[in-house]
């Protein structure tokens, strides 16, 4: 099988010539490991997600995820990136240990009422909250799937496809619907308020959520990506409760699956939700996620609980702690992904990899032995 096959067995449920691996390949890593400046990846949506599948590819990776990124003006100052306008005029500084979100410093040149904001909401961060009230709410126009096209994404897909043929399994990102949506917009503490002083005003925001990552999925099937991913790395039990999660997450990705399910038949979700899910993991299966991940051993999930509770059918993916990546030795990489292959212990519906996005520090040496350790493995 080639590496696009053999994930897309994997995500079917099927048994693919081995276990695939996918471990989450951020653009920092990316450009560490191919030894790239990180400022022609923030200012090149073209060079950032080459850059992200050339890496995959360079580790031996059976899939890799695609992210949309809007162009962005930089310029070095010492060892700070700094986004500046068309006159080249300071905009703010990019976080370089973070997401490589721009801190603005003039929050109102951030509009709600731009679909193309909206649509890269989380490339921009301010000390007040993009979104402060109803009347703010009720502003923000969500980005349908011919903006994206308009923009220039489509072309920028399907130049890629041609590039890597089957040689890599490529996964679409559909952003948030959920919490990780509502912090982007309130903010990490007043989202968590939100749940306990105005859950209506939570539902009305994750509507436009739900609504953004449908069209934005809808982009993806349209070029032929069969694989797509949902974020949600707050929707964890280590941030708000079950209770809370069944309340107003489960009840919004299922909008969000059942959706693109009815677009595409046949078409594959999984949500990345880091840390703690033990609670919820029977929840997930039945919102209608295809596949669990990234069962993070961060948050105390691991490979055989889940698969011992969910059964031999549900697809599953991830497990490996993501600090040993960064270990100068590969010893502890290869035991703990061989103890999630293990707990896996089937063949079918499985695809190993990391717990969460790994470090920037991550060692080409560990990534390319969890490959080796999937390849070689069998039941």
């Amino acid at each position: 099988m080639s590496p696009a096959q053999r994930l897309q067995t994997a995500f079917n449920g099927g048994v693919p010539d081995r276990i695939p691996s996918m471990p989450k390949v951020w653009f920092t890593l990316a450009a560490n490991l191919l030894k790239m400046d990180v400022a022609d990846i923030v200012r090149d949506p073209v060079t950032a997600m080459n850059c992200v599948v050339d890496a995959a590819m360079a580790m031996n990776c059976d899939g890799a995820r695609l992210f949309l990124n809007p162009p962005r003006n930089v310029k070095w100052a010492g060892d700070k990136l700094i986004e500046v306008d068309d006159a080249g005029n300071p905009l703010g500084e990019v976080d370089l240990a973070g997401g490589l979100s721009t801190h603005l410093d003039d929050p109102s040149r951030f509009d709600p009422a731009d679909p193309h904001c909206m649509a890269f909401n989380t490339t921009w961060k301010s000390h007040e909250p993009w979104i402060k009230d109803e009347a703010d709410l009720q502003r923000i126009r969500v980005a349908d799937k011919a903006c994206f096209e308009q923009w220039g994404y489509g072309n920028i897909v399907e130049d890629l496809k041609a590039k890597v043929g089957d040689r890599i399994g490529l996964v679409g990102d559909c952003d948030s619907a959920t919490m990780a949506y509502c912090v982007g917009l309130r903010g990490m503490m007043q989202a968590m308020m939100d749940l306990l002083d105005d859950p209506s005003f939570v539902h009305k925001l994750m509507q436009k959520g739900v609504a953004a990552s449908i069209e934005r999925g809808k982009f993806w099937i349209d070029r032929g990506i069969n694989i797509l991913r949902l974020n949600d790395s707050v929707g964890n039990m280590s941030v708000i409760s079950p209770q809370q999660w069944r309340e107003f997450v489960g009840p919004h990705m299922k909008e969000v699956c059942d959706e693109l399910h009815r677009y595409k038949p046949g078409v594959k979700i999984y949500c990345h939700i880091c840390g703690n899910v033990t609670p919820i993991v029977e929840d997930l299966a039945a919102v209608g996620l295809d596949c669990i991940a990234p069962l993070d051993p961060l948050g105390g999930v691991s490979v055989k609980d889940v698969r011992r509770r969910v059964g031999k059918d549900t697809v599953l993916m991830g497990g490996v702690h993501t600090l040993l990546f960064t270990r100068s030795d590969t010893t502890e990489l290869r035991k703990a992904s061989r103890e999630c292959l293990n707990g896996n212990g089937q063949m079918a519906g499985y695809i190993l990899g990391s717990g969460c996005a790994l470090p920037p520090e991550s060692t080409a040496d560990n990534m390319r032995a969890l490959a080796e350790e999937a390849a070689n493995w069998r039941a």
